[in-house]
């Protein structure tokens, strides 16, 4: 069961369904606030002593900080790991919730509200802590996503639809990119306010109403209801959707036309787009944004629009790096770190990857893709075939189509199942007809059946779009395509078609 860590405003530790695990006493909320903030959401037990035991005799401090981690113990289970010297977070089970909270005058809530610790130690720490994060950028260019409470029928309602709401804003802030908010003011900036209005069904789950509004003028922009069953599957599936209606509303309450991550020129097969995204990206600092510009890198390499490939893919594993180094637990950094240990053929790399960015965000529609060709990589063909099946789901799956429908479709060729393959490859070219895998997918697979006639279309579009296409250059070792290479289905490079 996942937990959530909230900081801003009064220190509280709730489970999935919103109910409420924060210890009482004021030690023990000290001691979270000091792991949520630590690097690696870890500290040495001797740090944490420091720090709230600072002028108590040795032993005595001894004593009380293993009463706290009791405490701590009762509320997170397991998910309080330590070691030799050590405790800490686990980060799978975990999130830490630092986004800015509004509180009852209107005005951004502070760190670790109404924490009253009397250890000069603490005192200090906490105060410089809450300087730092006053100092964070404000960053007023970008959007906002402003979350009320839930209304409607019970609390366990209310709670199913706070959860869902929660995880689909993180989500959808990550790719506008936003902040997230927690209030209800209209009028503090541009953005959604988003509402929801819950209803518990007879037959069980609950009926979610979700209102996105101009932040500004409160003009409604977006009503729709889900059903949600209280099953994890259940509320990822509503996650995603609602996640996907935030991005995709957000852009009419954004100013200025190059506001936001450019997801449609990212996940196209176009130079043209692919370079005007990769401008816009580098306009917007921190992780992600680094991370989708090692994205796109590789899609310029396989589609051999990019100069030098082994320039493109140095450049791709210092971005990959660099937005490691700064989010070291964000789902996206995590999947394109995975994509790119893949693309350098470190197969046990990209599994454990793939495999933590999957525990970040379960359900997360990149990491599932990163997952498929890792496992695709392992050997593991048909586990790769269910993680593309998993990915589609997602916000970005949605957005990005013919990406997601290429990982389909290369685990599909792995496992043999060459028909839906090919069908695959024709709804990735339906959603972007530039895009040449699908077209050389599609022309092996075609002649591989028999017909030849659609191979020679799918051939003729391909040499439209790759102007130094020959069937001599889809033969060599060289040309991008491992998948039907190893699949034995490259007979149509010595069919003179």
């Amino acid at each position: 069961m996942r937990l959530r860590l909230r900081l801003m405003g009064q220190v509280r530790l709730s489970d999935a369904e919103g109910r409420d695990l924060t210890p009482r006493g004021r030690k023990a909320r000290g001691l979270l606030a000091l792991l949520g903030t630590a690097p690696d959401l870890r500290l040495g037990r001797a740090q944490l002593q420091d720090r709230l035991w600072s002028v108590s005799p040795q032993a005595q401090g001894s004593a009380s900080l293993r009463q706290a981690l009791r405490e701590c113990r009762q509320a997170l289970g397991e998910a309080l790991i330590g070691g030799d010297g050590w405790v800490g977070l686990d980060p799978s089970r975990v999130t830490v919730d630092l986004a800015p909270v509004i509180g009852p005058t209107g005005q951004p809530a502070e760190f670790a509200e109404g924490l009253d610790i009397d250890d000069p130690e603490f005192e200090d720490w906490l105060r410089d802590t809450r300087l730092a994060l006053e100092d964070r950028p404000a960053l007023p260019d970008l959007p906002l996503l402003v979350l009320t409470e839930a209304q409607g029928d019970g609390p366990q309602a209310r709670m199913l639809a706070d959860c869902v709401l929660s995880e689909a804003s993180a989500r959808a802030a990550a790719l506008i990119p936003a902040q997230v908010l927690r209030g209800g003011a209209s009028g503090q900036g541009h953005g959604l306010l988003v509402e929801a209005l819950c209803l518990a069904q007879p037959q069980g789950g609950v009926a979610v109403m979700l209102v996105l509004r101009d932040l500004q003028t409160g003009a409604q922009l977006w009503a729709q209801h889900y059903p949600l069953a209280p099953g994890l599957p259940d509320l990822r599936r509503v996650s995603a959707a609602m996640a996907l209606t935030m991005i995709q509303t957000a852009g009419q309450v954004t100013p200025g036309a190059r506001a936001g991550y450019p997801l449609g020129d990212l996940f196209s097969f176009s130079r043209a787009r692919l370079l005007a995204a990769d401008r816009r990206l580098t306009e917007t600092a921190g992780a992600v944004p680094q991370a989708l510009r090692a994205f796109l890198r590789y899609t310029l390499i396989i589609e051999r629009q990019g100069g030098d490939p082994r320039i493109l893919l140095d450049e791709a594993d210092g971005l990959a790096r660099q937005a490691r180094e700064a989010a070291p637990h964000d789902p996206v950094v995590l999947s394109v770190a995975a994509l790119m240990a893949s693309w350098r053929g470190q197969v046990a790399g990209a599994l454990d990857l793939a495999r933590l960015a999957c525990r970040m965000a379960p359900g997360h529609d990149l990491g599932q893709l990163a997952l498929s060709q890792a496992l695709n990589d392992a050997g593991r063909d048909s586990d790769a075939l269910i993680a593309a099946m998993r990915a589609g789901n997602g916000p970005l799956a949605v957005l990005g189509q013919a990406s997601w429908r290429l990982r389909l479709a290369v685990a599909q060729i792995r496992t043999g199942r060459l028909a839906e393959a090919e069908t695959s490859a024709g709804a990735a070219l339906a959603h972007a007809p530039d895009c040449r895998p699908a077209l050389r997918m599609l022309a092996a697979l075609r002649h591989h059946r028999g017909d030849d006639a659609g191979a020679a279309d799918a051939l003729d579009k391909l040499r439209r779009a790759e102007p130094d296409f020959t069937l001599s250059l889809m033969e060599s070792p060289e040309y991008p395509v491992t998948t039907l290479r190893r699949a034995g289905l490259l007979g149509v490079t010595r069919s003179g078609l």
